[in-house]
C-alpha cells in the first residue's frame, strides 16, 4: 500500500468524529459532543514530548488532526519528515504549517491527492486546513478536522471531521503543501485474470461490500493489502477466481479503478 493510500484509509475512518466538552469519552466519535475543542487528535499528540511548542488541548484543531493522521499512519519520526515539522514544531496552527512547505519549495497551487490544502479568509490569513484524498477536472475532494459539512463552503472552526469537496476555482484555497510520499510502483494482481480478455466475462457482475473489506493483491488472507475498502462499496467481477476469492475492479468511492481479490462471503 502507499504512503498516500495509507493515510486517505486513517483519516476515512475518522470521519464523523464529533469534538468534545470536556475530557471525557476523547475516543468515542460521538459521545461527550460539545464546542470546546477537546480532541483525541490533541490528547495523542500532545503526550509526545516536544511535538509541538506547547499544548494544544482546547484550541482549534484543524491543523493537529492533519498531524494527527500522519503520526498515525507513519509513526512520529516519518510524520515529521513528510510535514517539514522540527521538534517544537509551530504546525498545529495553519499559517506555520503552511510555511514550513513554503520554505521547503514544497508548496503548490494545483492540487494532488496526498496534499495538505491551506484555506484563506477575504483579508488573506490563512484559517483552515484539511488534506486532498482525490481530484478531478472540476473539484478537490478533502477530508477535514474541526469543520462541518457543506461543500464549497470553507468552515474553519466547526466540530467535526468531513469529506468535502470544493470547486477548483474556490477563491478561498490559498494553495497546497505536497509531502514527499515514497514513490511505490503499483504492483498487480498475482494471478492474470485469463476470462477478462473475453468479452463474455470481462467486467461481469456487480457487487457491494456487505463490510469494511480487504483488497489483497492475491486470493488468501496472507497476501499483501491493496486498500480496505468501505462497506457499501462497488466492485465488478474481473473475469477470474478461486475458492471464495474473487478478481474485482473497485468501481466507485475512493479506490475506484483498483483491482484485486477479496472474498466472496463478504459481497452481495
Amino acid at each position: 500500500m502507499s504512503e498516500i493510500n495509507k493515510l486517505i484509509e486513517v483519516a476515512t475512518k475518522e470521519v464523523g468524529y464529533l469534538e468534545k466538552k470536556s475530557n471525557k469519552n476523547l475516543d468515542s466519535k460521538t459521545l461527550n459532543a460539545g464546542k470546546n475543542n477537546y480532541t483525541k487528535y490533541a490528547r495523542d499528540l500532545d503526550s509526545i514530548k516536544n511535538f509541538y511548542n506547547g499544548k494544544k488541548q482546547g484550541f482549534s484543531w484543524c491543523d493537529v488532526f492533519v498531524d494527527w493522521c500522519f503520526v498515525k499512519a507513519f509513526g512520529e519520526k516519518r510524520a515529521r519528515e513528510l510535514l517539514l515539522q522540527p521538534t517544537k514544531s509551530l504546525g498545529a496552527g495553519c499559517k506555520y504549517s503552511m510555511n514550513y512547505y513554503k520554505k521547503a519549495k514544497q508548496f503548490h497551487t494545483t492540487p494532488k491527492a496526498g496534499d495538505q490544502i491551506f484555506f484563506k479568509n477575504s483579508k488573506g490569513e490563512i484559517t483552515h486546513t484539511g488534506f486532498v484524498y482525490k481530484v478531478d477536472k472540476t473539484y478537490v475532494y478533502t477530508i477535514e478536522g474541526n469543520t462541518s459539512s457543506g461543500n464549497d463552503v470553507v468552515i474553519s472552526n466547526g466540530g467535526c471531521v468531513r469529506k468535502k469537496k470544493y470547486k477548483l476555482t474556490n477563491k478561498n484555497i490559498a494553495g497546497y503543501g505536497r509531502p514527499k510520499y515514497k514513490v511505490v510502483e503499483e504492483k498487480k494482481p498475482e494471478v492474470e485474470p485469463a476470462q477478462s480478455r473475453n468479452k463474455k466475462y470481462s467486467l461481469g457482475k456487480t457487487y457491494k461490500t456487505t463490510t469494511s473489506l480487504n483488497l489483497r493483491y492475491g486470493a488468501g488472507t496472507d497476501k499483501e493489502i491493496v486498500c480496505t475498502m468501505p462497506k457499501g462499496t462497488k466492485v465488478k467481477w474481473y473475469g477470474y477466481y478461486t475458492g471464495n476469492w474473487k478478481l474485482v475492479k473497485v468501481t466507485s468511492g475512493t479506490y475506484k479503478g483498483k483491482t484485486g481479490y477479496c472474498s466472496s462471503n463478504f459481497l452481495k
